[in-house]
């Protein structure tokens, strides 16, 4: 069997690059922070799952998710952040997700992830 790779129009190269962009870890105080930048969708989900599996596997600390930056996020980041929530739960650690749009709330929610959503003073429970 022949593969042959379709070549990428030079005029929709700029359509290639990913959406999403994520911050090298950090810690912050006891915690590793990733900040997502942009839009988490489908197309950033396996960059996404390798940066969180990398966190995952790098210690003991607990992993915050920084969605302040993040445009957009669909139902495969969800999936994502799911998942990474059920391997830290099973190392006795914590997923917390900070800043989420109102939009990205929702979505969490029909993931059953709102409650992990940090709480501050000035932010009200989703409903």
């Amino acid at each position: 069997m022949r593969y042959s790779m379709v070549r990428p129009s030079p005029h929709g190269a700029q359509n290639l690059r990913p959406a999403l962009t994520i911050s090298p870890e950090r810690t912050e105080g006891n915690d590793i922070l990733v900040v997502l930048l942009g839009e988490a969708d489908l197309s950033s989900r396996y960059a996404l799952s390798d940066t969180l599996s990398r966190v995952i596997a790098s210690g003991d600390a607990d992993v915050v998710i920084d969605l302040a930056q993040a445009q957009f996020l669909d139902s495969a980041t969800a999936r994502v952040l799911a998942e990474c929530q059920t391997l830290l739960d099973r190392r006795g650690r914590k997923l917390t997700l900070r800043s989420p749009s109102k939009l990205a709330a929702r979505v969490l929610d029909m993931f059953g992830l709102t409650g992990l959503i940090e709480r501050g003073e000035d932010v009200p429970p989703t409903a």
